[in-house]
């Protein structure tokens, strides 16, 4: 609920500030973005690799990624309150999938399927230097909810093993970023930023559901330590209202 009450409040926010006139020296602005963010899945790269190593020690094909990029869109808005000097609110979403497969017929089938998602709701302030080519030097803040569903699946001579796995956790996430970013005169605006975000939800609560395929039970557990934070990079565009 609390997360809900923040949307709103930056849905209220983005309202004003577009229903708000420009004066002398306040001029609202809106930017949007897409762009890579890594996800720092140490505890969770470390058993993909484990896994991996395993299968080929017993002379099986495994060919395993880590944790991918986490990819998607973000946006602020708000008031430049200064001519190089404003402040907003955020929000961002992101999210990484990564599939791990090895099937040996008349052997083995072995399927890790990870989905990580991560929305953020928060503000920013920045400060942008014009004579520099817009380079620009920022900071946020914001409340980030995230989500893990796992599916995994193993079926070899010793029996099968199916478990579904669901975990959400909220905590303040915050991070620095610079970059560059100009308006022309017609106050259309064009930016790359580069930052790190800090997102270390640690271990979360999960629902699980666990088959051997005949009985099905429900069971709760917890995460190894998840981190989706890291270096990103985006690349948007925007509109400095009244310019």
């Amino acid at each position: 609920m609390r997360f809900r009450g923040q949307l709103a409040l930056a849905s209220a926010l983005l309202a004003c500030v577009i229903a708000m006139p420009a004066e002398a020296g306040i001029v609202p602005y809106v930017r949007l973005d897409y762009g890579s963010n890594q996800l720092q899945m140490h505890e969770g790269n470390n058993l993909i690799e484990q896994a991996e190593a395993s299968f080929k020690a017993q002379g099986l094909p495994a060919e395993f990624r880590k944790v991918g990029a986490g990819l998607g869109p973000s946006g602020s808005v708000g008031l430049w309150l200064f001519p190089g000097f404003r402040i907003g609110a955020t929000y961002s979403y992101l999210r990484s999938v990564r599939t791990n497969h090895l099937h040996v017929p008349g052997q083995l089938f072995y399927a890790d399927d990870l989905d990580f998602r991560m929305t953020e709701v928060g503000g920013e302030a920045a400060v942008r230097f014009t004579r520099l080519l817009g380079f620009t030097l920022g900071a946020n803040v914001a409340k980030g909810r995230s989500q893990l569903i796992e599916g995994y699946s193993a079926e070899d001579a010793s029996g099968q093993l199916y478990q579904d796995a669901t975990a959400n956790g909220s905590k303040t996430t915050y991070g620095a970023f610079l970059g560059f970013d100009q308006t022309n005169p017609s106050g259309v605006a064009g930016f790359i930023r580069a930052g790190f975000q800090y997102r270390n939800m640690g271990s979360l609560p999960s629902q699980l559901v666990i088959s051997d395929g005949t009985t099905t039970t429900q069971a709760t557990g917890n995460t190894i330590p998840l981190d989706y934070g890291g270096f990103y990079l985006k690349l948007g565009i925007g509109y400095d209202l009244g310019h």
